[in-house]
């Protein structure tokens, strides 16, 4: 199994991804994709009565057996929630992987792992203390398979899912809040959902971070590719900080999902 040390956050990757317009449903996707098991695992926590747990160091998760794996974030905040995720790819199929985890979870516990069908994915999870552990497993070519390993600290976490520096527009709301650490700077990763079309939620959006003292550094036209989603990619900036939106159609054509990103440096670790 091979393990890469190096760990870009999961809003930096897909904002990297959509500094093209064309990618910007793709950056979308992945961010949820990250997000989802997570928001998942912790829907799936507060179904059970709380309990106090004194302090506790994260647990260790076994890797996937024949896989890669390398680290999405290892300080993350998902909805308010501290998060370590990795993202791995295995040379055995799903069925061999939900067996593995299943097994190693359940000896020692005091309840057999959980299992879960989430759209084409199978979830296997299992608590430990304070911590929820989730493996989210996909098909992949050629009989292997792809997920996401998780670790939440779910307990004594409050959610969090405020839009922060952007007013919402009437019927958004805010699905998503994804923060995380770098050395010299923070990010802060929110996806809002709305009835509005591309257009006129990057005007909306453009004109209220102007009003605000942000200064547009960088556009697009907002026009979707041939055949494709209409989407746009904008960066503003102020004083030290980016504030990096992209904005693309709703798949069912109406509405659009926006994925703002504020990035304010000199903060974090290696700060100085």
């Amino acid at each position: 199994m091979i393990i890469q040390v190096s760990h870009p956050s999961t809003a930096r990757v897909a904002l990297r991804t959509a500094v093209l317009p064309r990618f910007a449903a793709h950056a979308l996707e992945s961010m949820a994709a990250a997000t989802m098991l997570v928001v998942f695992a912790v829907l799936t926590a507060l179904a059970s009565p709380a309990t106090a747990w004194a302090a506790e160091p994260w647990p260790q998760i076994p890797l996937p057996p024949k896989a890669e794996v390398q680290w999405v974030a290892q300080s993350m905040r998902v909805n308010g929630v501290p998060t370590r995720v990795m993202t791995f790819q295995s040379r055995v199929g799903r069925g061999e992987i939900v067996e593995y985890y299943r097994a190693h979870w359940s000896g020692g516990y005091e309840h057999p792992a959980s299992l879960h069908a989430l759209g084409d994915s199978t979830v296997v999870g299992q608590k430990h203390g304070p911590y929820l552990m989730t493996v989210k497993v996909e098909d992949a070519a050629q009989g292997a398979s792809q997920g996401l390993i998780s670790v939440a600290q779910v307990v004594g976490s409050k959610e969090d899912l405020a839009p922060g520096e952007l007013p919402l527009m009437n019927g958004a709301h805010v699905v998503s809040v994804v923060e995380s650490d770098d050395p010299g700077k923070h990010s802060r990763a929110v996806m809002i959902i709305g009835p509005q079309p591309p257009s006129s939620v990057a005007q909306f959006y453009q004109a209220s971070l102007v009003n605000a003292g942000w200064l547009k550094v960088q556009g697009t036209d907002g026009r979707g590719t041939a055949g494709g989603p209409q989407g746009s990619f904008t960066a503003f900036a102020r004083g030290d900080s980016e504030m990096q939106l992209s904005i693309v159609e709703a798949r069912s054509g109406r509405g659009s999902t926006l994925l703002a990103n504020l990035v304010t440096k000199d903060t974090g670790p290696g700060a100085f």
